[in-house]
């Protein structure tokens, strides 16, 4: 297990320093915010704080503080941090570096107590054991009452699932496989197999709501799944 953990996380991290760049904010982003963020809980009131764990080249970030949140990123790939402190030079203070050893960060971000807090497409990266330190973390950091929302893979996302196979961690799949578009070596996800998996992994939280998104553009690759988590902290 020792040498899993060492292995999992430092594959990971060398996979996404080769950076992805994503300079619009992809749908579930947006469809958070508008069908959930601001018609259920009139969000934002007064420049209310939010996190992204995961910000990448921060998007979401720029996306959440110009819609009135006093949002704010962290991750772990310097490459992407850096092109997100390039790419939004109004909020080039927002965006954090944290460590892949979630046992070595004692909180995400600077503040200890956020509104909103959202994970999009990065918990399901984590082992058992990792993602409840990260989960126990963020939970801890946000305010009663607060929201928090997540989205995880699914099984059904075929290409990932279908060239996996297990580790010595009982949520770790090791991924690899290649085609004309994506060449996945040593990638380590937790994929999420059911409702009921889903709501178990999150029952530190209140559920809100729970939905799924599926995609899939070309007709040679497989396709895409994920579940959306939103809960509250009680």
């Amino acid at each position: 297990m020792a040498d899993l953990k060492n292995n999992y996380l430092l594959a990971n991290k060398k996979y996404w320093e080769k950076g992805y760049p994503a300079p619009n904010v992809d749908h579930y982003v947006f469809r958070f915010f508008g069908h959930i963020l601001k018609p259920q809980f009139n969000l934002p009131l007064n420049n209310e704080k939010l996190l992204d764990f995961g910000c990448g080249s921060g998007a979401a970030v720029n996306f959440f503080y110009k819609n009135g949140f006093n949002s704010q990123g962290v991750d772990m790939p310097e490459t992407d941090l850096s092109n997100a402190k390039l790419q939004y030079p109004q909020i080039k203070d927002k965006f954090f570096l944290c460590n892949p050893d979630p046992k070595l960060q004692p909180i995400y971000g600077t503040e200890t107590s956020y509104k909103v807090i959202t994970a999009f497409q990065s918990l399901y990266y984590l082992s058992k054991s990792d993602f409840e330190i990260v989960i126990n973390k963020l939970h801890n950091q946000l305010e009663p009452g607060g929201i928090f929302f997540a989205t995880m893979m699914g099984s059904s996302s075929k290409d990932f699932y279908d060239n996996s196979k297990s580790t010595d961690d009982e949520w770790l799949r090791k991924v690899d496989f290649k085609h004309s578009r994506l060449n996945i070596t040593d990638y380590f996800i937790s994929f999420v197999k059911n409702e009921d998996d889903l709501l178990k992994k999150f029952s530190i939280f209140m559920p809100i709501h729970v939905g799924y998104y599926s995609e899939k553009f070309r007709s040679d690759e497989g396709e895409s799944f994920h579940y959306t988590f939103c809960g509250m902290k009680r």
